[in-house]
């Protein structure tokens, strides 16, 4: 069974085409429990897109981000990252992973900053062992990464403990610890208060700002929308339609050009 954290080994990127987009899937089908849920995708997001992923619950939206990063296999057609398959992608230190919630593990529970750490794990080699300048950088990014989420007073509490739109912030951290060119997010707002809400807007912003690419799942965009540059909408498993922001030009079932 496939984890929801995609497999982590910085040293091997295999083919990778450093001109290629982030994503890209071609007649992308997934059928789960005997079901086609994604029926015939096509689908680019290229570097600086802010793509919003839109549709009624079982439209397929959660599947297609995990399709798209190899977490759901396809049972046809093609999907790439960077121009590399996801089963021999290997560089994810470039994409950063944003779940729908705080997975809940036994044991003694997690603070924030011990979950935020772990989003280093994708920068290190399993075979070599880390440096003190390496821990120097993973302190200096996790304390960024808590910053810009505004959890930075929260660090040695109990992460679970949070309120859920903490616990959205402190998942986001988490990604950005990994410095990622790509921030994929399921249902960032879902559950979350208008205050949280503006907050990872503000967030979301200066991440853009910097030119990085996001794609998130949502059912409505609220503080977000100024941010968004394309709506991919699904309807039973198909692109129902695509828009540009910026220009609003639409393309049914396809992609905006």
């Amino acid at each position: 069974m496939k984890s929801d954290t995609p497999n982590a080994d910085a040293l091997n990127t295999g083919a990778l085409n450093t001109g290629a987009p982030p994503f890209a899937m071609t007649g992308g089908r997934v059928r789960l429990d005997g079901r086609e849920v994604l029926r015939g995708i096509d689908l680019t997001v290229r570097s600086g897109d802010v793509v919003a992923v839109l549709g009624p619950n079982g439209a397929g939206k959660s599947t297609l981000i995990k399709a798209l990063l190899g977490l759901r296999p396809l049972s046809g057609g093609r999907t790439e990252i960077f121009g590399v398959p996801p089963a021999r992608f290997r560089d994810w230190r470039r994409v950063g992973y944003v779940p729908q919630r705080l997975p809940m593990g036994g044991g003694v529970p997690s603070t924030v900053r011990e979950v935020v750490s772990s989003g280093r794990t994708a920068r290190r080699s399993r075979w070599l062992p880390a440096l003190p300048g390496d821990r120097a950088a993973d302190r200096a990014a996790v304390d960024r990464a808590l910053e810009a989420v505004d959890l930075a007073d929260h660090a040695r509490e109990s992460a679970h403990l949070l309120s859920g739109g903490q616990q959205q912030r402190v998942l986001i951290a988490r990604a950005l610890a990994g410095d990622p060119e790509v921030l994929v997010m399921d249902e960032p707002t879902a559950g979350v208060d208008a205050a949280n809400q503006a907050a990872l807007a503000g967030t979301l912003g200066a991440l853009t700002g910097d030119g990085r690419t996001v794609v998130l799942v949502a059912h409505e965009l609220g503080p977000i929308e100024p941010l968004v540059t394309r709506t991919i909408v699904l309807d039973h498993g198909r692109v129902l339609r695509e828009e540009a922001a910026v220009t609003g030009d639409t393309v049914a079932g396809g992609t905006a050009a």
